[in-house]
């Protein structure tokens, strides 16, 4: 039985201590998003109570505003930092990525300084943040440079180095939000500047750490030609990545820009507080999943490309798995748990994470999915897919707009996203030739009998404990 024991022990920790194995770089990658995960949901009760939701929506602009340029400025070439083959086409991509950076953030603060007065009357929510805007530039810049740093830390394999530095930025960033948010009253100036903090915390530590050595050859080769050269070599990526990108952005921000057009800054704050929360859960094993991952399959993608579909598929199920019990109890006990953890202004936030909860499930599923398409060379798909997630998304909106009722406008919202994003993932399973309707019907059958056990839990103790646990969330609906 002892050397049976061994034998199993062996056969699966043997994987952890082989330096660049796959379960040996997740293992540290998890860690690190553990740590930061365990920091915001130990700090985020703190945090609600320092900062109002309109604070919170005002926040939840900015970073919107921040992504989008990003995402604009950078053309969407620090995505294809994993495919080079040669070490100087990719120190030409990351010169030709740290170049856009810097010109980007330099034509924002240009942009902030001629016209800062009137973006701020296109972004209602923003209403009152006067200087701050100022802190645009900066957070772009920081943000740049934290994906290109991150991009090549994962091409070399230093994903024990990075969380490292991940977690020690998020405590710092918490720590100062904090701390004005009690000296200062509260304000969104507190929450930017923990933002700063986190992002200059990471790209500090990133640079002066095991990559230092190599900025002197980065530069030392430096050189125009090749610059452009390695931007035609990667047209695709601003072709049609970039406009995926955007698009995917807007889609994912459309409430923040609709739901302050409609129903003010409070509204923007519990939705992006409620779904803040849910990103944490994501990201903490997206955070681990998406980059080991993605390193592994361009890798398998070069070398073997026949077991990519056993490797994408076995990762899928494993992240349903995973994903299925706490998104369900979230869905059906949202409400309780925001009203009893957060306190009483943020039920309704609850309420809201419940509308959105089994989306969830389908986004985490997707860390599986999503890089397939650039490492099979199929970037149409991924704008294609991305459309028809912003046109799910828009009609769901527009509707609860129409009917001036944001609790149908997001319960629609969840819905239009949920299915979206389960359609693509069986598109992109297709692709690898994996049976599709067998996947579909075994996540959804998985998905409706833990939702129905969960629904009747909640009538359960609704019996047992009307003054505990309150009455349905359905009651927060008015069509």
């Amino acid at each position: 039985m002892k050397q049976r024991i061994f034998r199993f022990a062996q056969q699966y920790l043997q994987p952890l201590r082989q330096n660049g194995s796959f379960a040996r770089n997740f293992v540290l990658t998890l860690s690190g998003s553990a740590a930061v995960t365990m920091l915001g949901f130990l700090l985020t009760p703190v945090m609600v109570r320092l900062y109002a939701p309109a604070a919170y929506g005002q926040f939840a602009v900015f970073t919107s505003v921040v992504s989008t340029l990003s995402t604009v400025t950078m053309l969407s070439y620090p995505a294809a930092l994993l495919l080079p083959e040669s070490p100087g086409q990719f120190r030409a991509l990351v010169q030709l990525a740290v170049v856009l950076a810097c010109g980007g953030a330099l034509l924002v603060l240009l942009s902030v300084a001629l016209g800062g007065s009137w973006l701020l009357r296109q972004l209602p929510p923003a209403a009152g943040t006067g200087g701050l805007l100022y802190a645009l530039p900066l957070l772009l810049l920081l943000a740049n440079l934290n994906i290109i740093l991150g991009g090549w830390y994962v091409r070399t394999k230093r994903f024990g180095s990075r969380s490292s530095i991940e977690v020690a930025a998020a405590l710092g960033g918490r720590s100062v939000t904090i701390g004005w948010g009690w000296w200062g009253g509260g304000s969104v100036g507190g929450l930017l500047l923990g933002e700063v903090t986190n992002r200059l915390a990471a790209t500090v530590s990133m640079t002066l750490g095991p990559l230092r050595r190599e900025f002197k050859t980065l530069w030392e080769a430096f050189s125009w030609r090749q610059l452009r050269s390695v931007a035609r070599e990667y047209a695709e990526f601003p072709l049609y990545v970039l406009p995926s990108n955007l698009i995917s952005l807007l889609s994912a921000q459309l409430p923040v820009y609709l739901l302050g057009l409609g129903f003010g800054a409070t509204s923007v704050g519990l939705y992006a507080f409620s779904a803040g929360l849910l990103e944490i859960p994501v990201n903490l094993l997206g955070g681990a999943v998406l980059p080991v991952f993605w390193q592994k399959a361009s890798e398998m993608q070069r070398q073997d490309p026949g077991r990519l579909p056993a490797l994408t598929l076995r990762l899928y199920y494993q992240l349903l798995y995973l994903g299925v019990l706490p998104f369900g109890i979230i869905t059906v006990f949202g409400d309780v748990i925001f009203k009893f953890a957060f306190g009483v202004r943020w039920e309704l936030a609850g309420v809201y994470t419940g509308y959105l909860g089994y989306y969830y499930v389908f986004k985490l599923m997707s860390q599986a999915t999503s890089p397939i398409y650039n490492v099979i060379g199929k970037q149409r798909y991924l704008l294609l897919s991305n459309v028809c997630l912003l046109l799910a998304r828009a009609v769901a909106l527009g509707l609860g707009l129409w009917r001036h009722n944001l609790n149908l406008a997001l319960l629609l919202f969840g819905v239009g996203s949920l299915t979206a994003t389960f359609l693509t993932d069986l598109h992109i399973l297709s692709l690898l030739k994996l049976p599709v309707g067998r996947i579909a019907g075994h996540s959804l059958l998985l998905l409706a009998t833990a939702l129905a056990v969960l629904v009747a839990s909640r009538w359960g103790l609704e019996q047992l404990f009307p003054a505990l646990v309150g009455h349905s969330t359905l009651r927060f609906l008015c069509f």
